[in-house]
């Protein structure tokens, strides 16, 4: 099936794709993976099981991805796959010597720190990595800990979104992920955008910045969205399910009377 073209970001009309994808860093010992969107690759590469797995919302030149992934993007077609390898410029860096410092050990165990070659370490607001220890010294790495090292993503387009009412749909999702897609409920018109969501979207975790976010999203990437109203949906069901405690009361009753009457009528006899 031929796929829809994905075209170039405008400020006029911003392309909205979901992508599943899989980044890896090139090391000496082989590929390692440390971010995809696909839970069988998570679960082979024992990545955090926590994530929720579902094809990513990319706003193509929000910035979000490294540039040549977002422009490998724009040539691609929905249902289309692309492997891109980056140079470490164009990804985490390259590493620079001068992010390579020398901390006498005692700054640490003043603050009842052990310094261990491999540990992470919050220094003057900055976190780098222990690579020696000696001497009375530490020697701290400040890089990224992927500076210097190649990057390689696989990606596959699996819709370019177009209706204000999915692009809304997808906005909201990305900052409430724990509601599912087929659980938020989009009408957009004249301006005016309404959505009916769960209750539990008010459980969440800071949900008013959260939606607070969602507003912001909607004002830079809708702007012709201009009055937004939400739905808490509430599922009230103790009126039904007394309803239905009651009805199998009298169904029980009547069951059991049934005997009882004719015993009655055997002793009559």
């Amino acid at each position: 099936m031929k796929g829809k073209e994905v075209g170039d970001l405008s400020t006029e009309s911003k392309q909205f794709l979901l992508v599943n994808y899989t980044i890896s860093v090139l090391e000496d010992t082989g590929e390692r993976v440390i971010d995809t969107t696909i839970e069988e690759v998570a679960k082979e590469h024992n990545l955090s099981s926590q994530n929720i797995f579902e094809p990513e919302l990319v706003i193509v030149g929000e910035g979000v991805l490294f540039k040549p992934i977002e422009d490998a993007l724009r040539e691609l077609k929905e249902g289309e796959t692309k492997e891109v390898i980056l140079e470490p410029s164009q990804a985490f860096g390259e590493k620079d010597p001068k992010n390579i410092k020398v901390i006498p050990a005692r700054e640490f165990t003043r603050q009842g720190v052990i310094p261990r070659v491999g540990e992470e370490v919050q220094v003057g607001g900055q976190r780098g990595r222990i690579v020696r220890v000696g001497g009375g010294r530490v020697t701290v790495d400040f890089n990224h800990p992927f500076a210097g090292k190649k990057v390689k993503a696989v990606l596959k387009v699996e819709k370019n979104i177009t209706g204000d009412d999915e692009k809304i749909r997808e906005l909201f999702h990305r900052w409430f992920r724990g509601i599912p897609r087929n659980e938020i409920n989009v009408e957009a018109k004249d301006g005016e955008a309404l959505l009916t969501v769960p209750a539990t979207t008010l459980l969440h975790e800071n949900s008013y910045h959260l939606m607070n976010a969602f507003i912001r999203d909607l004002q830079k990437y809708l702007p012709n969205i201009r009055t937004v109203k939400v739905i808490f949906k509430f599922e009230i069901q103790q009126e039904k399910e007394a309803t239905q405690t009651q009805s199998q009361a009298t169904v029980s009753q009547g069951a059991s009377s049934e005997p009882e009457s004719k015993a009655e009528g055997e002793a009559g006899q």
